[in-house]
């Protein structure tokens, strides 16, 4: 072999070792950073100590989904800060929020990274659904009230994609929610807490609402607060509205606030079998509670006829509100409580199921 060849051949060898040599770098470089439970529980606590101090009436308490976090765990290996997302592991499911933070140069906070979503709040304007900045969503999403369920991921990249070059070594944090936040409503219902809970019964925890409970115990204390002549059942921690209102706390008029509830044949809208969809039973019976028999619809009903009754454990008290009294189920069961709280718990149930059984697949 001539010198020159033996040359090439040197060449062509350092420069393939070479290529192997950073490629291993930016390997060793980009790998996850799993989390360990305590910092699972912490990001858990985090989220929950920043919803309880919004004042709001019906914020839901937060628990850690191992299936939000594998999903999380996919999308910060793909090095991105885009808002495109996989679907939830072996289902097609994508209706969920995502929080992402990124630092370089410095070590990752978990706890800093979920407050500076949060301060994002300083540029949101709650009355008007505004943001002074590029975007509050991250702040929103954090503090939506329906949200139930958290799963997080940590992943160091040796570079954000869609970012300039510069941005090497970074270490990303990745935060799914379900359900996600939506533009152009509310992120929550301000007034005491847990007087306005979703699933309609007014079981409290460190000023969050807490689904899990079925009777008063450790972490379950009754907040519920009922307006407009209903009565309050202790046991069950429900307001029984009288004719003529809605929602948990009796304080909204029973009608129908959408066109789409009850469509005729032909015409698109939600049907009554969408009183208890997974997806969207929520937004359903909000909407439609005449079509979902949760309430009694009286034109004549007037508004503060009678003062708010309030639960024991209801963190604001007002002058002149009636004691709460024990009211029993009479002995049909109490109907409308029943239906009420069935289809509160099926939805729940339904959701849980649907989400965990594909993930399972």
């Amino acid at each position: 072999m001539s010198v020159y060849m033996k040359l090439l051949v040197v060449i062509s060898l350092t420069l393939t070792l070479s290529h192997v040599d950073v490629h291993s770098a930016r390997v060793r470089r980009s790998k996850p950073l799993t989390l360990t439970e305590k910092q699972k529980s912490d990001i858990v606590k985090k989220h929950n100590a920043l919803r309880a101090q919004e004042g709001a009436a019906d914020m839901e308490m937060m628990t850690w989904n191992e299936t939000l976090a594998a999903a999380a765990a996919i999308k910060a290996a793909w090095c991105r800060t885009d808002l495109n997302k996989p679907p939830l592991p072996g289902t097609s499911f994508e209706q969920y929020g995502i929080n992402t933070m990124y630092v370089t140069g410095k070590p990752l906070n978990l706890d800093d990274s979920i407050q500076y979503w949060y301060n994002r709040k300083s540029d949101y304007n709650y009355d008007t659904q505004t943001c002074s900045a590029e975007d509050c969503n991250v702040y929103t999403q954090v503090v939506w009230a329906k949200t139930r369920q958290v799963g997080c991921a940590s992943h160091i990249c040796d570079r954000v994609k869609n970012r300039p070059p510069r941005y090497r070594n970074v270490k990303l944090f990745q935060c799914n929610y379900v359900p996600t936040s939506l533009s152009g409503h509310k992120p929550f219902k301000k007034g005491p807490a847990c007087s306005k809970c979703e699933g309609g019964a007014g079981w409290c925890k460190d000023g969050l609402c807490n689904g899990q409970c079925t009777e008063a115990g450790k972490d379950c204390s009754c907040a519920a607060v009922c307006h407009n002549c209903a009565t309050l059942n202790l046991t069950t921690c429900r307001c029984s509205c009288a004719k003529g209102w809605a929602s948990a706390a009796c304080s909204e008029r029973c009608e129908q606030i959408s066109h789409y509830c009850n469509p005729f044949p032909g015409i698109p809208g939600w049907p009554p079998s969408w009183c208890n969809h997974p997806e969207h039973g929520s937004r359903v019976r909000h909407n439609c509670p005449v079509m979902c028999g949760l309430c009694e619809v009286d034109l004549d009903a007037q508004a503060g006829k009678c003062p708010p009754v309030y639960a024991p454990g209801a963190e604001v008290y007002k002058l002149g509100a009636k004691p709460a009294k024990l009211v029993e189920p009479d002995n049909n069961g109490s109907q409308h409580q029943q239906q009420c709280a069935t289809v509160a718990l099926l939805s729940r149930i339904i959701l849980s199921l649907t989400i965990t059984w594909k993930a399972l697949l």
